[in-house]
């Protein structure tokens, strides 16, 4: 099977994955747009492929594939330093709500 054919139905499959877990409100609508813009950039990467060639050698790099993997890292770390800071802000939401239910405990054990 030719690459390109081959990367253009798997980037179709992932929009249409993506698509889906967005219309069964599994994945949220605030990371919908980071996946539908990955699977967007991957299917028109795919069906144009000199537009990466053409990137690569604007920036200077020797091989495409090697912009590519640079790009993907980059915007992994930025998705985990997405993530970290949500699981920061819901852990000091958690914290708020156990200490305001540990104090409405107290004064209604006071209270009795």
């Amino acid at each position: 099977m030719n690459p390109q054919i081959l990367s253009i139905v798997l980037s179709v499959i992932m929009l249409i994955a993506v698509l889906g877990l967005l219309r069964s409100y599994v994945l949220p609508e605030k990371y919908a747009v980071i996946w539908l813009l990955a699977a967007i950039a991957g299917v028109v990467l795919s069906v144009f492929p000199g537009i990466l060639a053409a990137v690569a050698g604007f920036f200077g790099v020797a091989q495409p594939i090697n912009l590519l993997f640079v790009a993907g890292f980059f915007i992994v770390l930025l998705l985990l330093m997405q993530l970290s800071l949500e699981l920061a802000r819901t852990r000091d939401e958690l914290r708020k709500v156990v200490q305001s239910m540990a104090i409405d405990m107290e004064e209604k054990t006071s209270n009795d």
